[in-house]
């Protein structure tokens, strides 16, 4: 078994990280691969890296974008089409990754899995890490990912993705390109800043089998310009709502949610507003499977009662 692997790598502005990911990825010692380079506008002089890249005999594409695209999906959803491979791996431009990475998971497609991820390290801007991924879920009891595994996709959502982004890193997935629909990259997917590859993973795990390998083979770049950093009250908010909007898409679409769940996002957002809030119309863009604004005013007005005696 040697089948043809999809590499996408989408970059916006990593300049400084790239030369690492891009020698990360020729060097794999699994051979058989593509490599598709897209940038999406950059300004600090990646696609002159890129350019210089682009002349190894494994570069398929190289699509340099002259205006933003404003999501990097909509960067993920070219890659995919352009891809000749049967698997895909999306290698974001500012992580990195173990030479033996794409080797050891196209080993664990061998038994019918139809996803894989490995263990990852988080690093900062020089590379030295500084978390170890396993104690980000150690809340679940067992910690599964002490070891490795395989599972029906639908379990794997209904236990661990309903509570929690478990598959933090795209750069750590490799997946079947059969198993993409192009329903995936809808405008509730290509609108999302922050919860859009958790909304990608649930909807690729459903009806699917994952595996995980404990090994930490990839690394995780952390640094100031990731758009998952929670650091103003403004992107707070646009994560409780962009997670509302997971929650009732996945409910109504794949059939699964997660009351104590719900409730927690609710307690989120409620504290980020004042109680003069409850009367405007931005309080309301919160929603899960359409409660009304009567039972978010009710709700709002309980626990700040709640927490005032």
């Amino acid at each position: 078994m040697n089948p043809k692997v999809s590499i996408i790598i989408p970059n916006y502005n990593h300049a400084t990280f790239l030369k690492q990911r891009l020698d990360s990825v020729f060097n794999q010692t699994y051979t058989n691969f593509e490599v598709i380079l897209l940038d999406d506008a950059s300004t600090d002089g990646s696609h002159e890296l890129l350019k210089q890249y682009s002349k190894n005999p494994k570069v398929s594409d190289v699509v340099i974008n002259k205006v933003n695209s404003g999501s990097p999906f909509k960067q993920w959803k070219k890659g995919i089409e352009l891809a000749k491979g049967e698997y895909i791996w999306i290698a974001e431009s500012d992580d990195y990754c173990e030479t033996f990475f794409l080797e050891r998971m196209m080993n664990g497609f061998l038994n019918g899995t139809d996803i894989c991820y490995s263990q990852s390290s988080d690093v900062n801007t020089d590379g030295t890490t500084f978390i170890d991924r396993i104690s980000y879920t150690a809340e679940f009891k067992p910690n599964i990912w002490r070891n490795d595994f395989t599972m029906n996709g639908n379990e794997f959502n209904n236990t661990y993705l309903l509570i929690k982004n478990v598959i933090p890193n795209a750069s750590a997935v490799v997946f079947k390109r059969r198993i993409v629909d192009s329903v995936f990259f809808d405008s509730t997917l290509l609108s999302m800043k922050m919860c859009g590859d958790w909304l990608f993973w649930m909807r690729l795990c459903n009806n699917n089998k994952i595996a995980f390998f404990c090994q930490s083979l990839n690394y995780f770049r952390n640094h100031d310009a990731i758009s998952r950093t929670h650091n103003t009250l403004e992107k707070q908010k646009l994560r409780l709502q962009e997670e509302s909007a997971l929650r009732r898409e996945v409910y109504q679409n794949i059939g699964i949610r997660n009351r104590t769940q719900e409730e927690l996002l609710f307690g989120k957002w409620f504290k980020l507003h004042g109680f003069l809030k409850v009367f405007t119309k931005s309080y309301y863009t919160i929603n899960l499977l359409q409660i009304s604004s009567k039972s978010l005013f009710l709700k709002f007005v309980f626990l700040k009662l709640k927490n005032r005696f």
